[in-house]
């Protein structure tokens, strides 16, 4: 059936000093009842694929910030405007009976990141093969097999001898735990317009405060050699990369990256690798010139102005540099998503020349 929304807000503009200081403020919160949500477990012996059906309920909250000054001081004139969003959504009712960590949970916020937590890369076989017997019952079996040097080695956070996702519940998850969040946080923009007589200069930067990203095992631009030959990517910050002395490339032991496997269980979710995706970045800058009226009139013409416009032009992060911040997790569909299959955005630069008759 339909999904019944519920909205309120609450909201407050203002304008002073002669409107040259304006802004508003807006919180917000919707409420979605009976949302068509993932299928909840079922037992195998329905036959089929479980139908979806009105089963969840959740709300989002969030306020957006709008502030701006604006002037004028004889030929200059300057204006900037700040905007600043933010909202998440938590889940008030959903049947995951088994508290899996994996769907919904009643309670708690969406955009959780479940993973492991990083210890290092083994620097050698022994080191690895100490780790392992630190773990006496099961070692990181259940997480991956033919441990050696160059791999990671996990912490046992619930002391059980083991390295494991448990039942993935929130009442078992085995060593896993809520490494970051998925939701982008604290979006914000910042807008610069100056001009003084017939030269004009404007300049956009946008950015999001808070994101944690972690690439999954699919993420070949991230991983490079992980999932096999045809989907592996090999660049150059890939070339930091675990190996010993007798390597071609040389020792490299405090590396970033794990020893390259194909079908790597290096690659789970984890606190090691996973991604700071905040962000800023220039989105646009502008510079133009507009001739004088009484020069532009005696060509004949109403108006004319010559600029040079640049985009994406700089971007300040502290993500891989194997990604880009505003289309990690894009790309793909199934067990193709995430792969980095989309290009990052490109920096563009162009001159034009406006003539009005």
């Amino acid at each position: 059936s339909w999904e019944p929304i519920r909205n309120w807000n609450i909201a407050l503009d203002w304008g002073l000093f002669n409107n040259r200081l304006t802004g508003s403020f807006d919180y917000f919160q919707r409420s979605t009842l009976d949302m068509v949500g993932p299928a909840p477990t079922l037992p195998v012996i329905l036959g089929t694929a479980v139908p979806k059906t009105n089963n969840t309920d959740l709300c989002t909250m969030g306020y957006e910030l709008t502030i701006g000054w604006k002037d004028q001081i004889k030929d200059f004139s300057y204006g900037i405007q700040f905007t600043l969003a933010d909202s998440r959504t938590k889940i008030l009712d959903y049947p995951n009976e088994k508290k899996s960590i994996w769907t919904y949970i009643p309670g708690r916020y969406t955009g959780e990141i479940w993973g492991y937590t990083t210890i290092g890369i083994a620097k050698s076989q022994e080191e690895m093969d100490a780790h392992l017997a630190s773990l006496p019952n099961g070692g990181q079996n259940a997480v991956g097999s033919t441990w050696g040097a160059g791999d990671i080695m996990f912490a046992d956070i619930n002391g059980d001898g083991k390295v494991s996702s448990g039942a993935q519940t929130l009442n078992d998850p085995g060593d896993m735990k809520v490494i970051g969040n998925s939701t982008p946080r604290y979006m914000y923009g910042i807008n610069v317009n100056l001009a003084w007589k017939g030269l004009d200069f404007s300049m956009f930067w946008q950015g999001v405060g808070k994101r944690d990203y972690m690439p999954s095992q699919y993420n070949m631009v991230f991983w490079g050699a992980g999932e096999g030959e045809w989907w592996s990517a090999n660049l150059k910050p890939h070339l930091d990369y675990f190996r010993t002395a007798d390597s071609p490339l040389g020792e490299n032991l405090d590396a970033y990256y794990p020893r390259p496997r194909f079908w790597s269980p290096n690659s789970q979710a984890q606190t090691r690798y996973l991604q700071n995706a905040a962000y800023v970045r220039l989105k646009n800058m502008q510079i133009g010139y507009t001739i004088p009226n009484i020069l532009s009139n005696k060509l004949g013409i109403e108006n004319c102005r010559i600029f040079l416009s640049g985009e994406n032009l700089l971007t300040f992060t502290k993500l891989s540099e194997t990604m880009d911040p505003e289309s990690v997790g894009l790309g793909g569909h199934g067990n193709n998503r995430d792969k980095g299959s989309v290009y990052p955005l490109s920096k563009v630069l162009s001159v034009g020349l406006s003539v009005n008759f």
